[in-house]
Order: structure tokens, then sequence, then C-alpha cells
């Protein structure tokens, strides 16, 4: 079935774009976009494996297009970003190479408690332990948090804007929109290599994917205006709490 509610190519192209448009807006700001370009992509006459290689091209270039604004707003440290970012690569290969769907509904339902959880601590007074680490500098555990997170983002992607803003906040720093930055940044690095597996793997449509990521630059930096506004931080948490919602009500049914 290729969008059979649209008439024509021209309507096809439009929902695809306003799809990609609202991914890439709530993939920057929050997490989560792969709940609209996933069902789009699928009901274009994609199968779910291609679905989630193509949905790839616009995850990259989204986040591409944040991390130039971000790092413009002095938002990310380049170098410190980069070799976090090598932490995801070894769980990125294996997750892509799997190139499956987890179907499991008790995983489903651990990855709910845990986005709840999640975007609760979110809205938690900030704190500071007595003698604990500087604040932007990693904890040991961010690490192998890393690599567990890479392995996920290669295998199925949806909803790791939540687990990376969870870990960044509570291993790295406090400060939401600097987490955000250096989320996007480390996606962006690590989508590359895992589109690469997909596309190696005959799992990628080009044609499909660029249109959608087209729209998604487009709301990639729309997100960006928004985090690096004075109320970022705020605009932040109610996309994430929004979002968390949302994924949560369709993961658990």
């Amino acid at each position: 079935m290729v969008l059979s509610f649209v008439q024509g190519e021209e309507g096809r192209l439009i929902i695809l774009f306003l799809a990609g448009l609202g991914a890439g807006f709530i993939n920057v700001l929050a997490g989560g976009g792969s709940l609209f370009t996933l069902p789009v992509l699928i009901f274009a006459g994609l199968d779910p494996i291609t679905a989630n290689g193509t949905n790839r091209i616009g995850i990259l270039l989204e986040n591409l297009t944040a991390t130039h604004h971000f790092h413009q707003g002095q938002l990310t440290e380049l170098k410190q970003g980069g070799m976090l970012s090598l932490w995801t690569l070894p769980g990125v290969v294996t997750g892509a190479l799997a190139g499956v769907h987890i179907s499991n509904l008790w995983f489903q339902r651990i990855l709910v408690i845990v986005l709840i959880i999640g975007a609760i601590t979110l809205l938690l007074p900030k704190s500071a332990v007595p003698g604990s680490r500087a604040d932007g500098q990693p904890s040991l555990w961010l690490y192998p948090a890393l690599v567990a997170l890479g392995f996920y983002g290669g295998f199925i992607q949806a909803g790791i804007g939540f687990l990376f803003i969870l870990v960044l906040r509570k291993l790295l720093t406090r400060h939401l929109p600097q987490v955000n930055a250096y989320k996007t940044l480390i996606i962006a690095i690590y989508t590359l290599p895992a589109l690469l597996i997909f596309a190696w793997m005959g799992e990628v449509r080009w044609g499909i994917g660029v249109t959608i990521a087209v729209g998604g630059i487009l709301g990639a930096w729309l997100a960006t205006k928004v985090t690096l506004s004075r109320r970022g931080e705020l605009w932040i948490k109610i996309a994430i709490v929004v979002m968390v919602g949302v994924m949560a009500a369709k993961l658990w049914v």
C-alpha cells in the first residue's frame, strides 16, 4: 500500500515532508520523532526493516543540522562530543547488523518504565552532592552506558533520544540545553555507520528517505532555535514529558 489515502505523487511527497518536519523538530528537542516517520514509511510500502534503515537518512541529516547550530551557540565542545561518540560505535555496529525489530512485549514495557522514570527525573530540582565530580566532567559510568545506548540506537533507534537525555544529564552535565546538544552530536556521528550497514544490506530507499530528510532538516533548525532561546530548558522539559506520554501509550498497548 502506497499511502492510499493521499491522491497522487504530489500529495505523497507532502505527507513524507511533513512527517520529516515533525520528526526533525521532536527528535532534536526531545526524542521520539520516529513515532511519526516509521509508520509513514511503512504506509509508503516499505517493510519494517527497510523503514528502519531508510529512517536513518533523516536522523543523520537533522542531527548534523542541529549539531552545527548548537556548536555555533557554543553548547558543545566537538572534541569531547566526538570522543564520547566513539564509545557508541561497537554497540551501533552490533545492533545495526542484527537488523530486526524488537517485538517482545515485556521489553517494550520495560522501556516505557525507563522513559517515564527519565521524564520524572527531569522535573526534579537540580541538586549537587558535596565532593561529587564537577558538572561537565564525565562519570566513569558514562562509557559503558554509551556502548549500551549505541546498541539500542543501531538496532531500532526509536526512543533513543529520551535515553540519551537521561544518561547524559545524570553522568555528564545537568545543563539540559547542553545535554540536548551533546545528544544530537553523538547521534549524528553514530548514525552514519548504522545507515551504511542498512544500505549495504539493501534496506534503504534513498528517494523516500531524502524527502523525509528535507523536512527533518527544517524541523531540526526550528528545534535549535527553541533550545537556544531564553526558556529553552523549559520547552525541552515540556516536549520530553509530552512525547514520553505519547510513546508510553503506544508501546504499552
